[in-house]
């Protein structure tokens, strides 16, 4: 499906330690006792890079958050947490989260089934050396009731300008209600949609199996991508106005002198849609999706060092923008 509306995909299983409280109540020792265990069972598996979240520099905490590696939570509520992330950084498992174990696989594109076997092959190795909480009434015991059962969510990162200019985003969010599923911001419950970026997933992990999770999500996200589509059509109707918005935010985007992170969001959304209809030509979706990432402010922060004021901020935010962008877009019909 390679019609610019699906971003990402993501798998995230939720497991606890049989017999030990959940993390809230679990004291230093045991909490490290978790960690060392996670971190033995992985080292057969891939080359993985252990954060103590206590010991991670405030900044570079929040850019594992905004390459979506860990949670906010992790980063505030969690004394003892931590987080195993792969050399890809396809893979990460944070430990003493919410739960004792959240084990998250995140691909680029429509990529379910990929994530799904991904992320089994983590949660099976685990398995192996750690007993978890499991209940044949319940199925996995989890902190919070609503992850009881299969302790997955499978969640779809989602472009939507047209649904969401045209106001029709809430019919959206109704219908995929209907189907047990659940709408989200880029960073996840309570967050925006910044960039038209919207999170889809299932909302019931109790009395479903995984493979019935997956095929739900699968058929939102078809209704969804349809929806969205069809909205596209409606956009083009004056197809004047949107060409001449989409490439004022070329021109934006090559020669402004600051941008702040929302503007950046929004002049980033306009180009790919442009990619979508045709006016502009992008080379490389994933590398377009790791600039919008390393335009977000501790992404920034750190490329520009940690002094910077937020009006340095957004001037080399600009400068990187015009710099990389040119590398991998153009416009279709040849004009700077």
């Amino acid at each position: 499906m390679n019609n610019g509306t699906i971003v990402s995909t993501r798998i995230r299983l939720a497991r606890n330690i049989d017999g030990l409280p959940f993390p809230h109540k679990l004291g230093e020792i045991p909490s490290r006792k978790i960690t060392e265990g996670v971190g033995a069972s992985l080292r057969g598996v891939d080359k993985f890079v252990r954060y103590d979240i206590a010991d991670v520099p405030a900044l570079d905490g929040t850019i594992l958050q905004e390459k979506h590696l860990i949670s906010p939570d992790l980063l505030k509520d969690s004394p003892f947490g931590s987080v195993f992330i792969s050399a890809d950084e396809n893979v990460s498992v944070m430990v003493n989260e919410e739960d004792h174990i959240r084990e998250q696989v995140i691909l680029s594109g429509f990529s379910l089934d990929q994530a799904y076997d991904r992320v089994n092959r983590i949660d099976d190795i685990l398995a192996k050396n750690l007993k978890f909480a499991y209940s044949p009434k319940y199925g996995y015991l989890t902190s919070c009731a609503t992850n009881l059962g299969t302790g997955m969510r499978a969640s779809v990162m989602m472009f939507l300008p047209a649904l969401t200019v045209k106001n029709m985003m809430e019919a959206c969010i109704n219908d995929v209600a209907r189907l047990n599923m659940t709408v989200r911001g880029v960073y996840g419950e309570g967050s925006k949609a910044d960039g038209y970026l919207y999170q889809i997933s299932n909302q019931r992990t109790l009395g479903v199996t995984e493979a019935e999770i997956l095929d739900g999500v699968k058929s939102a996200i078809n209704r969804v991508v349809d929806a969205e589509l069809r909205a596209r059509q409606l956009l083009k109707r004056d197809e004047t106005e949107l060409k001449d918005k989409i490439l004022r935010a070329w021109g934006v985007a090559l020669n402004a002198y600051k941008m702040d992170t929302a503007e950046a969001m929004q002049v980033l959304a306009m180009i790919r849609l442009g990619a979508y209809y045709g006016y502009i030509e992008l080379a490389d979706n994933d590398e377009f999706q790791r600039l919008i990432t390393r335009c977000q402010p501790a992404n920034m922060q750190k490329i520009g060092g940690e002094n910077m004021s937020a009006d340095d901020r957004d001037i080399l935010r600009a400068r990187y923008i015009s710099a990389n962008l040119k590398s991998i877009a153009k416009r279709a019909d040849g004009n700077i």
